[in-house]
Parts: C-alpha cells; sequence; structure tokens
C-alpha cells in the first residue's frame, strides 16, 4: 500500500501515474519536495520531454528555471513574466523598485505642494490681517469693514475649496502609486548567537556504524570542527536522517564510537519537537524565562506567526506555520545551541521565508549540519563542506 512508502517513494509513483496519463494539461504541486537530487534531475529531464500543456507550482528556484513562463499570484494579482525564474526575480525587482520610486516620487510631490499651499494661506492671512489693520486705523465706517470682512471671508473659503481640491488629487495620486507597490509580509529572524566557548572539535566518529537497519554500510570515520557548515547529502534512504539523529544523541550507533562535544538542536522533517496540544507561545516561553510575552509574540510576529495563530494548538497550524513554530523553538531558546542540525529545513516554506531563513543562516555563528537536495539554498548558506553518501562511503570534503 502506498502508505508505507516513504515521501520521496509515493511522489515518484505519483509522478509515475502523471506522466504516462498523457494529459492535455498536467498540474503538478510542488512536485520535487521530498525528491533527492538523481531523482530531481530526472524529474527536470521528464518536464522537458512532455509534449502537452504544464502548469508547475512550486518554490523550488531550480525548478522554476526550466520553466518558460512564470505567472505569480500577489497581492497585486496575477502577473506574467516570461523566461525562467531567474528572469523573473530580475524582472520584478525592477518593477519593484520603479513602483516604490513612483510612489516617492508622487507622495513628495504631494508635500512640496502642501507647503505651498501652507505658505499661500499664511500669505493671504498676513494681508488680510494688515488690510484690517489698516481699515480700523484709518477709522473705516461700520459697514465698510464688515463688507471688506466677508469679501476675505470669501476669498478664504473659495481658496479652502481649490486647495482641498488639490489635495484630494494629489491623495489619490498617492494611493494609486501605493496600490502599484507590491504588499509584502516582511519576516526578521533574530540569528541565535550560540556560545563562544565552544572546543574546536564539535563531534568525532571513529568507524561507526549507523542504527535502524543501515548497519550494512560502511563505517564512517568523522570529524566535525567548530565553524564547519556542513551539507549532507545523497540519495533517499542512505541514512542522513539517522545520522543526524546519532549527532542530536537521540540513536547510539551499533558499533564503533559516535561523539558529539557541544548543545545540539535537531530541527526533523516530522518537527517532532513540536508538542502538538501546546500553543508556540506557551511553547516557546517555557523554553526561555528571560524574555517576556510581549517580547516572544514579536519575534514570532516577525517570523510571520500573528496574534491570532500563536495560541492555537500546533496540530492546527499549516505545514508552513509548525516549521517556522519550529524554528522560533530552537533558535530563541534561552541557551541557543553550538550546533544546529537540520533535515530539510526549507520543505513546506514559501519562496520569502525560505530567503529569511538563508538570511538567519548566513548570520548564524555556530556549527551547521543540513540535509537538503535544495542546491541553491545550499549555495545560499555558505556551506564550507559536503559529507556525501557514495558507493564507496560517506566522504566529507571541503567545498
Amino acid at each position: 500500500p502506498t502508505s508505507t512508502l516513504s515521501g520521496g517513494e509515493a511522489m515518484r509513483v505519483a509522478l509515475l501515474g502523471a506522466f504516462l496519463s498523457q494529459a492535455d494539461l498536467l498540474i503538478l504541486d510542488e512536485p520535487s519536495n521530498h525528491l533527492d537530487h538523481q531523482h530531481r534531475l530526472a524529474l527536470h529531464e521528464q518536464l522537458k520531454q512532455w509534449p502537452n500543456g504544464l502548469l508547475v507550482i512550486s518554490h523550488d528556484r531550480d525548478l522554476l528555471e526550466h520553466m518558460e513562463r512564470m505567472v505569480e499570484l500577489s497581492s497585486l494579482g496575477l502577473a506574467s513574466y516570461g523566461g525562467g525564474f531567474s528572469f523573473y526575480a530580475q524582472a520584478k525587482a525592477q518593477q519593484l523598485l520603479a513602483a516604490q520610486q513612483q510612489l516617492a516620487s508622487v507622495r513628495l510631490e504631494r508635500k512640496r505642494e502642501e507647503q505651498a499651499m501652507s505658505e499661500q494661506r499664511e500669505r493671504i492671512e498676513r494681508r488680510q490681517a494688515r488690510g484690517h489693520k489698516q481699515a480700523n486705523d484709518t477709522n473705516q465706517a461700520n459697514i465698510l469693514l464688515g463688507r471688506q470682512k466677508e469679501r476675505s471671508q470669501a476669498s478664504s473659503g473659495k481658496l479652502r475649496i481649490q486647495q482641498d481640491a488639490v489635495r484630494e488629487e494629489l491623495s489619490a495620486q498617492v494611493r494609486q502609486a501605493a496600490s502599484r507597490v507590491e504588499e509584502q509580509q516582511a519576516i526578521f529572524v533574530y540569528p541565535p548567537q550560540p556560545c563562544q566557548s565552544a572546543p574546536m572539535q564539535i563531534a568525532e566518529w571513529i568507524d561507526a556504524r549507523l542504527p535502524q537497519g543501515l548497519e550494512h554500510l560502511r563505517a564512517i570515520n568523522l570529524s566535525i570542527s567548530r565553524g564547519q557548515r556542513i551539507a549532507l547529502t545523497g540519495p533517499n534512504g542512505c541514512g542522513k536522517s539517522t545520522l543526524l539523529k546519532v549527532l542530536a544523541g537521540q540513536l547510539t550507533v551499533v558499533s564503533g564510537q559516535a561523539r558529539t562535544f557541544v548543545t545540539t538542536a535537531y530541527l526533523d522533517q516530522h518537527l517532532g519537537l513540536l508538542q502538538p496540544e501546546r500553543s508556540v507561545l506557551e511553547q516557546l516561553h517555557s523554553l526561555n524565562r528571560q524574555l517576556n510575552e510581549g517580547e516572544l509574540r514579536t519575534r514570532l510576529a516577525q517570523l510571520g506567526l500573528g496574534a491570532d495563530r500563536v495560541n492555537l494548538p500546533c496540530n492546527l497550524l499549516s505545514g508552513g506555520e509548525r516549521l517556522k513554530a519550529a524554528m522560533a523553538c530552537v533558535f530563541y531558546a534561552a541557551s541557543p545551541p553550538q550546533l544546529l542540525l537540520l533535515d530539510e529545513p526549507a520543505n513546506h516554506l514559501d519562496l520569502l521565508s525560505v530567503q529569511a531563513l538563508e538570511n538567519m543562516l548566513r548570520q548564524y555563528r555556530g556549527s551547521l549540519v543540513v540535509t537538503s537536495h535544495d542546491e541553491v539554498f545550499l549555495a545560499s548558506i555558505g556551506v564550507t563542506h559536503r559529507l556525501q553518501a557514495t558507493p564507496a562511503g560517506w566522504l566529507n570534503s571541503p567545498v
């Protein structure tokens, strides 16, 4: 039954059925999720050869690079861009910059006009005040003074109406320019600052063999030094997640030695560190008593978890929201980890959130071991080494 298949196996079976269908229009929703590097390359080749209509929903930048056209749904509606992801990113950046510049221009024009109208009112008021003073000084009749006052009020009223019309027109131009600027939820992640007293050697494995049915694989000899940022790569089923669990202290090797000398935080694909029935705010507060509730709410909001989400049980959050909740519990704990272990962290995140995660990991000062089949993601976070599963065993080499 398909329920016994892994995520990658289930996706490959589903894709095989889709390609065999010879449908007039093939719609694929995040087809590269859970696929390893080899099967991602195979997917790219299959999509190139697909003869009929194709609609792909994805945040996989490498996959999107192979598309002929990008269609984006945003706060501005649907927008179409010819070409793959690189062309889209460049065109969108230019479009956003032009819209922001136009908005700044009309706002500046409104400010200048407001200043000019204010100065005009002040000049008229000063002139009227001088006229009234002169009339009083020359003892003009009350009836003449009254008529002069009426003319002044009429003139001021007419000016007010004219300026209100100008002001409304300028505000309409600002609103129109603002409507062309896409509304984007800014996502900010405070980078965790691990203790600087971490030893030079983070972990050491000597002739270690992995558990959980992987004992037949070659023994692993591994040394991780402080500051290393390791990409853990290889085909699905080769033991990457098991290796991370051993580093995290959740599993022990069946033979040999595997020691980790620093505090770790492990973010697995199933987000096991989250308690499903508790809210992220409640769990985060239990992990960090140094920050008050207001500060924790602010940090969660900057991750994209607003006030209406932080009090919900975690099992009611979407996949992306649960990953953000787990990220918060790892990054904002009172004792930040010296070694981060991440298992496919970009799965279920939209592009803006992935870029925020990349930015945080670039700032992170501790050591890092991350499994990912997304080469764009790995390049962006600045990995220094690659630990790769090969037929000859695990090879650890600098990038």
